[in-house]
């Protein structure tokens, strides 16, 4: 038999989770809760993912539908005005690196 060589795979260690209690009003309460229901996750995760994107929400779906509004843009743009579609879609690639 051949040794076989195992491969691990180096993970970084978690950051610990801390409690973090704070009062809200009602209605973030209720907003953050209904999304999280409807995302299938707890509320903590919704609470912490929009902390972790304060003051600019570029969170992975906004960053989704961005993509979608590119390419959509430069299809419709495209057959009529290439050198222009070509050129709207270089300057949004360009700034969306600057967003990643």
């Amino acid at each position: 038999m051949k040794d076989q060589k195992q491969t691990t795979i180096k993970r970084e260690p978690k950051d610990p989770k801390v409690p973090l209690p704070l009062k809200v009003p009602l209605s973030l309460f209720n907003e953050l809760d209904q999304e999280a229901k409807e995302k299938g996750v707890p509320r903590s995760d919704v609470a912490l993912d929009r902390l972790k994107h304060y003051p600019v929400p570029l969170t992975p779906a906004l960053m989704y539908e961005l993509e979608n509004a590119k390419n959509k843009k430069y299809g419709d743009l495209k057959p009529d005005m290439p050198q222009e579609a070509l050129q709207t879609y270089e300057e949004v690639a360009r700034l969306w690196n600057i967003l990643k």
